[in-house]
């Protein structure tokens, strides 16, 4: 599609800042965008405008959202935008999506059956009472289903964050808990079972991309662009392997507010959105600051806030 078509059917309705990150595509690119400035309608634009104006490949390019759902909603949206099948070659996907197939192609290329793969505990009850059994014997007693949630937040949080062994039991006797030994228990009854929880998946993907050169040679020829969206609520771990993918000079962008995370529960890592101009020396920041969702006095009572805080 020539440049000047898609600008006059798709984007008309774009102010400056929004067409300017719709058309900046090459290099690392973070994006502040405050909420309720479109962040989301740009970048689906951004991503047909990279297919049909820049003529990318879309098997090459991969969006990550945080939750399943959203996945579906930006696709949903991208075929809206540019008609039924439109999506098609383009992929949508968690992080931890991404970390499934990097497992995947990791025994495959060492000659491993996919049997021999660790198996994802997608039931958070068995999680909970694999937790439970734990927190019982340590305890000498039943804990309580708050206690039980509060516990895997914390093994999260530590998974997440790389945390380690003197800052996990730091962090244990800040909350009045024997958080090592009952980390270091729960991590032991999982490898002994074959099992992996949704933060082992990504630590696991990580140190494979890591030791091996021919599987992250393989996702970043694949992966030659990567978008990244809601990249304040991403953790630690999740940027670590972005980073990997994408490389010190590659075709990333980034979309995240680092005043609004909202999973900061889960180690939501919002820091390294101040340290991108660090970590991508070539990094182009953009910026959307106009709220089109919120009234003038809203706006000026969030900024005030978050100000003092």
């Amino acid at each position: 599609m020539e440049h000047d078509v898609f600008l006059k059917k798709y984007t008309t309705h774009l102010n400056e800042n929004q067409l300017k990150a719709v058309q900046t595509v090459d290099g690392p690119i973070l994006l502040l965008a405050v909420p309720g400035s479109g962040k989301t309608t740009v970048l689906v634009t951004r991503l047909g405008y990279m297919v049909y104006c820049s003529n990318i490949a879309p098997r090459n390019i991969l969006t990550l959202t945080y939750t399943v759902s959203a996945t579906k909603d930006m696709q949903m949206r991208f075929e809206k935008i540019f008609g039924e099948g439109s999506s098609q070659g383009l992929e949508f996907r968690t992080i931890n999506g991404i970390c499934y197939k990097m497992i995947q192609q990791y025994a495959r290329l060492t000659g491993k059956s996919e049997d021999s793969i660790f198996r994802l505990i997608t039931d958070e009850k068995e999680g909970a009472k694999i937790i439970s059994d734990i927190l019982a014997d340590i305890l000498d007693e039943y804990p309580t289903e708050s206690d039980i949630k509060a516990v895997k937040t914390l093994i999260t949080y530590c998974k997440n964050m790389l945390l380690t062994d003197e800052e996990i039991e730091k962090l244990g006797n800040d909350e009045g808990l024997k958080l090592l030994e009952i980390y270091k228990r729960y991590n032991a009854y999982l490898r002994q079972n074959r099992l992996m929880d949704y933060d082992d998946q990504m630590i696991y993907a990580y140190r494979m991309l890591k030791s091996s050169e021919d599987l992250l040679k393989m996702y970043r020829n694949k992966y030659q662009y990567i978008c990244v969206d809601e990249a304040q609520d991403t953790s630690k771990i999740q940027h670590l392997i972005i980073g990997m993918l994408a490389g010190r000079d590659g075709n990333l962008f980034m979309v995240g507010d680092e005043d609004q995370s909202i999973y900061g529960f889960r180690a939501a890592y919002p820091e390294a959105l101040l340290d991108f101009e660090k970590d991508h020396p070539s990094a182009k920041v953009l910026v959307m600051d106009q709220n089109y969702r919120s009234n003038a006095k809203i706006v000026a009572a969030a900024d005030l806030f978050i100000q003092h805080n």
